[in-house]
């Protein structure tokens, strides 16, 4: 698997959902493997904040679609973020599927577990907003940051911002926002071939 994209709006066929299609479409005629996991359809409970991790790196939810999705953000070097935005950053649903990284986090920083290390890796991250706030992208530019670090990824990433997005429909009546996000998807799986991932 080339690349992970992940849908973290809880709104089914929104502006972010079409957004990581016309995203997945360019990667996919690069000729890269792809996997799309969505907020929408799966269930994460968010953390506890119960510091079980902090000695172990393992998370002690179970019974909910985190555990499966462990091994997907550890291994598969690239990967897309696309969401959007409720009060200036990430919706709920998917702050919790990051909050729940924090297990990874304390693999690499306090237990000095380096096996999900990818510097060769790469992020990417797709953000719509519906208003013109001159930092409207700034928090979920910071959030992504320290997600990508936290699952072994660099904190440098490629991303693509739009405002005044709101009801469904409205990126896909702009060609151009639609072919800015399809070239992107097409360079980002063209990137491939100079990844690395580091023994698991």
């Amino acid at each position: 698997m080339d690349i992970l994209g992940l849908h973290l709006s809880p709104r089914k066929g929104g502006n972010s959902e079409d957004a990581l299609a016309e995203f997945i479409r360019g990667a996919r005629k690069s000729g890269a493997e792809t996997e799309i996991f969505s907020i929408a359809d799966h269930h994460i409970e968010p953390c506890r904040a119960c510091a079980a991790c902090e000695t172990t790196g393992i998370c002690v939810i179970s019974g909910d679609d985190m555990g499966a999705l462990y091994s997907l953000l550890t291994s598969i070097p690239l990967i897309v973020v696309s969401t959007s935005l409720f009060f200036y950053d990430i919706p709920a649903q998917g702050k919790a599927l990051i909050d729940r990284t924090q297990a990874l986090w304390y693999r690499r920083y306090s237990l000095k577990q380096f096996s999900t290390l990818r510097p060769s890796g790469r992020g990417f991250l797709l953000a719509l907003g519906a208003t013109r706030g001159q930092d409207l992208f700034l928090p979920v530019n910071l959030c992504v940051k320290y997600f990508f670090d936290s699952i072994g990824l660099p904190k440098t990433f490629d991303s693509l911002f739009f405002r005044q997005l709101e009801a469904k429909g409205d990126l896909k009546i702009r060609s151009d926002y639609m072919e800015q996000i399809y070239e992107a998807g097409l360079a980002f799986g063209r990137w491939r071939p100079q990844v690395g991932i580091a023994a698991q």
